[in-house]
């Protein structure tokens, strides 16, 4: 099957970021949305039955003060999505989110910025696709390439509410993000 890119929203991600002892964070997820896959949970919606997840590498992150805005420089960085045949995500076991079958890399071509102010904090950043494979999935064949040849920017919103961390974290936050495809470059 095909995937084509579109004028809209083509990922929807539920997830964490998870803040390690020695000070460096990763954020890893799932998605309520994912171009025209679906269904995408195996059971009711939730990281414990989604087929599709991401996890990124570890980054450090660089915080500049603005007034009482708190801005967050991340980092350039790669993410990988996972589609997993047996669903198993466990927010308490970030592990769970990167067993499944790598099926596309992203790589953060420039910092991220996030701001945070109040319980909430933002952040924006785009993603080259770095590589992408088929996979059979729902009946078809597809490939991430045909949706966001190019990559995608994406827009977050977290809350500053702590999560109670898993062993070896000493903060958590929870966040969701909406992604577009990037356009085509030109030159």
């Amino acid at each position: 099957m095909d995937l084509h890119p579109i004028a809209g929203v083509v990922w929807y991600a539920i997830g964490r970021f998870y803040e390690a002892q020695d000070g460096q964070q990763l954020d890893l997820g799932y998605f309520a949305h994912l171009g025209g896959l679906g269904p995408l949970f195996n059971g009711p919606p939730g990281e414990a039955t989604a087929f599709f997840t991401f996890r990124a590498e570890p980054f450090r992150v660089q915080t500049l003060q603005n007034g009482d805005l708190s801005v967050s420089l991340d980092a350039t960085g790669v993410f990988t999505l996972y589609l997993n045949r047996e669903p198993c995500g466990d927010f308490a076991d970030p592990d769970t989110f990167s067993r499944g079958e790598p099926i596309a890399t992203f790589e953060r071509f420039s910092t991220a910025v996030g701001t945070t102010v109040g319980p909430l904090a933002s952040n924006l950043f785009s993603a080259a696709l770095r590589s992408s494979r088929d996979f059979v999935f729902g009946g078809g064949t597809w490939n991430l390439a045909r949706l966001v040849p190019e990559g995608i920017t994406q827009l977050g919103t977290a809350s500053t509410t702590a999560l109670p961390p898993p062993r070896g974290y000493k903060a958590v936050r929870a966040f969701v993000g909406s992604a577009m495809a990037l356009g085509a470059r030109r030159g």
